[in-house]
């Protein structure tokens, strides 16, 4: 617990400062024993996450005011969704595997390699502009993410992969868009069902005609009963966001 506290106290840090806290060593200790009081011994690491996102969306609506557009404290550049250019794209760490095929399910490029080394996690990020994605504390004290010059975003381990992905859709403001393939996150397109009429099974061919391949690896796809689960549990982890597109 004394990696994953020392990073919210960092966090905490970094948020009041962003408020103009005079306080800001107070703050952040009022902060922490308010979640240790309110989470225990058992559900501590989910308190200090509640009172991250708390603080948080005070910092975003503090930003609001100021401007159209400001920094995020975690170092990503936000704006207001109608005015943005450019979708968020993640990069996750080695142990995020199942929140980047859920991205993806929710239509966002997020790139995931198992077994990768912080020093290449790092190189991809700058070089791809990505948002990096992680559980590792350790990782916040890197002097690229300390700077600013690496965008990131951290998760507490102890949540499952769909708490993850509704904090990352939550503070990213991200509505679901249509789906990516989730084995390798390559747009899907439209294909003629003659065209892949082989790689159906005989069953969906007799009751569905509109099928999808992922332009990156050929997988082929279709809004079958799987989609519809899919699609379903995706609107259960982003309330408000169930439109697509």
């Amino acid at each position: 617990m004394g990696r994953i506290q020392k990073a919210y106290e960092t966090r905490f840090g970094v948020l009041l400062r962003a408020l103009s806290a005079r306080r800001t060593e107070q703050g952040v200790a009022w902060l922490v024993a308010k979640a240790r009081r309110l989470g225990g011994s058992t559900d501590f690491a989910r308190a200090l996450s509640q009172a991250a996102a708390r603080l948080e969306q005070q910092v975003k609506f503090y930003a609001r005011i100021r401007s159209g557009r400001t920094r995020d404290p975690t170092g990503m550049a936000t704006q207001d969704p109608a005015h943005s250019d450019r979708l968020p794209q993640f990069l996750c760490d080695a142990g995020l595997g199942g929140l980047a095929r859920w991205l993806r399910a929710a239509g966002y490029v997020a790139d995931w390699q198992a077994h990768i080394a912080d020093e290449d996690l790092l190189r991809l990020a700058k070089a791809s502009r990505a948002i990096v994605v992680t559980t590792d504390s350790l990782l916040l004290e890197r002097r690229l993410v300390r700077d600013g010059q690496i965008q990131t975003f951290w998760l507490p381990p102890a949540l499952g992969i769909g708490e993850q992905l509704a904090l990352v859709l939550q503070h990213f403001d991200l509505a679901l868009r249509e789906p990516r393939c989730m084995h390798c996150g390559g747009e899907l397109r439209s294909v003629p069902k003659e065209a892949v009429w082989e790689r159906i099974p005989p069953r969906t061919r007799r009751w569905l005609d509109d099928y999808f391949e992922c332009v990156r690896c050929a997988r082929l796809y279709w809004h079958g009963t799987h989609w519809q689960r899919i699609k379903e549990r995706l609107g259960h982890l982003r309330p408000g966001a169930g439109r697509v597109g």
